[in-house]
């Protein structure tokens, strides 16, 4: 056991270090300062909605106190069947900045999310594009923090990952696995500086561009089959030769995402298994790699190597304590850490078994076709 748990342990000390990296010297989106005397460019806020009643009212009402009005707040009624058409239309109806949308028919071989941010990115007018999840709560300085990173960066789009509203244990322990993979094992600082596609990532719950930058890579058309077409857009924005910026949101923009279990297994059962490009074989060694480092060590404190898996234990619970600390997570989150990851991981089989049962996710009422990506 203990050459297994120095392999462990060594794991564990690079992800620390990764981790450390990136919550004080990674771009922090409300680190962006206020640079008031230099114009900035004018942005167009597009929102996809489809049944986001109780999150719409609240987006667009931050939307309207914030401190750099958008030139436009556009919002797509994505075909919901719940009052969301009729809050948003009450918004616009007070606020000439906002315009409803009502949402095609989705064509074949488009997933609705794509095909809702395509026809918003048409209709907007906007020199950055902006696209934001209803269920994104940002700060009255959000907008201006975006577009002055953008421009102290000179990034051609930028995408912020949000600081996770935790609202039952459910949610605190699994919810933070996400950016424990994120801030664990992608150095944010370098994507940036890199123009490798392989330091690629974004989360399309806040993600802006440049509209040039967006016209060049084919915008959500290029991607219109993708279910992570946040990923496959912000490589794309490599590929093309454009500056990506990552930002931590913490501070600047929350996200409340998913509230009860059944919601938390459906979320990470479509976008977990896709980020992996639904690759069987890399996708359970990833969850073997989630097992054996961060909840392996636990069990191995009850045998004759328990030094070792303590200060296994140890690490993992510093790395989850920073995380708390600067990404907001909770203290919850840190105690929780284990039964999360290994909540992740069954989630993450299950997506497997699903995928080779359907062929499909399922995702706010509708069946998205998996296509064989081995």
């Amino acid at each position: 056991l203990e050459p297994l748990l120095a392999v462990i342990i060594a794991r564990l000390v690079m992800i620390a270090i990764t981790v450390a990296v990136n919550m004080f010297a990674g771009p922090f989106l409300r680190r962006a300062g206020r640079e008031s005397a230099i114009a900035l460019p004018s942005v167009s806020v597009c929102i996809p909605a489809r049944n986001e009643e109780t999150n719409i009212g609240i987006l667009l009402s931050a939307m309207r106190s914030q401190s750099l009005r958008p030139l436009e707040v556009l919002v797509l009624d994505d075909h919901s069947e719940d009052g969301t058409g009729e809050v948003a239309r009450m918004h616009a109806a007070e606020d000439g900045h906002i315009r409803l949308l009502q949402g095609n028919a989705l064509p074949p071989g488009w997933t609705g999310k794509n095909w809702a941010c395509h026809q918003l990115a048409a209709a907007a007018q906007g020199e950055v594009l902006l696209f934001v999840d209803a269920d994104v709560r940002p700060s009255s300085e959000a907008i201006a923090h975006t577009l002055r990173a953008m421009r102290r960066h000179h990034a051609d789009a930028l995408s912020a990952f949000p600081r996770q509203q935790l609202d039952s244990a459910a949610s605190a322990a699994v919810i933070p696995v996400m950016d424990l993979l994120l801030y664990g094992f992608l150095p944010l600082p370098l994507v940036h500086r890199s123009r490798a596609v392989s330091l690629a990532a974004a989360n399309g719950q806040w993600f802006a561009f440049r509209r040039a930058t967006y016209a060049r890579i084919g915008g959500h058309a290029a991607v219109k089959g993708e279910i992570v077409e946040d990923v496959a857009l912000a490589r794309a924005v490599k590929r093309s030769g454009g500056r990506l910026l990552l930002t931590v949101g913490a501070g600047s923009v929350s996200c409340r995402m998913y509230r009860r279990v059944a919601e938390i297994r459906e979320g990470f059962s479509k976008n977990f298994f896709a980020a992996f490009g639904f690759n069987t074989a890399a996708f359970l060694a990833v969850l073997t790699l989630l097992v054996g480092v961060f909840v392996l060590p636990y069990f191995l404190l009850f045998t004759s190597a328990w030094p070792l898996a303590l200060i296994a234990v140890g690490l993992n619970l510093l790395i989850r304590a920073l995380l708390s600390w600067r990404a907001g997570h909770g203290p919850l989150a840190v105690l929780l850490h284990p039964f999360g990851v290994m909540a992740a991981v069954l989630i993450g089989i299950e997506a497997i078994l699903l995928r080779y049962r359907h062929g499909a996710v399922g995702w706010k009422g509708r069946r998205i076709p998996v296509g064989d990506a081995e």
